[in-house]
């Protein structure tokens, strides 16, 4: 079973999509990293994002495991 990413935001307006699976199992660290090489021109973003893992947020140390629900929310500007 693979994991369910949602993305927000930016995110989600610069990749153009809300969600999508990807097959992954590691840290959320590991994870940044691997959504970096996958979407190489929003590196940036990613690494400022809050990671979420099954609805709560979470330290880059914890793992992500097959079936796990993982939400990328970028920083909020405000003005």
């Amino acid at each position: 079973m693979p994991v369910t990413v949602k993305y927000f935001a930016q995110l989600r307006e610069v990749i153009g999509k809300e969600e999508e699976t990807v097959e992954f199992e590691g840290s959320v660290f590991d994870f940044k990293n691997f959504l970096k090489e996958r979407y190489k021109d929003i590196k940036d973003l990613i690494d400022s994002s809050r990671v979420a893992v099954n609805e709560e947020y979470v330290e880059e140390n914890v793992k992500i495991k097959k079936g796990d629900r993982v939400a990328l929310i970028p920083p909020v500007g405000g003005g």
